[in-house]
């Protein structure tokens, strides 16, 4: 299958509040890269799958790709 970036934007609820994010990944289907985005922030920040709330996905262009 054929690889698309999409923008995943959301909140990580913490101590002091909601921080928003916006991140793109790489991935096949809209739901992968809803659960990649969960993994890397659950890998790197230590953030429990409960606390990410994922708000919109969205496909976008791959720049000076066809």
């Amino acid at each position: 299958m054929d690889e698309k970036i999409f923008e995943i934007t959301g909140e990580i609820q913490e101590k002091g509040g909601k921080k928003p994010f916006s991140k793109k990944v790489k991935a096949t289907t809209e739901s992968f890269a809803n659960e990649k985005v969960i993994c890397l922030f659950g890998s790197k920040n230590k953030v429990k799958r409960n606390r990410i709330f994922i708000k919109e996905t969205k496909e976008v262009k791959a720049d000076g790709k066809k």
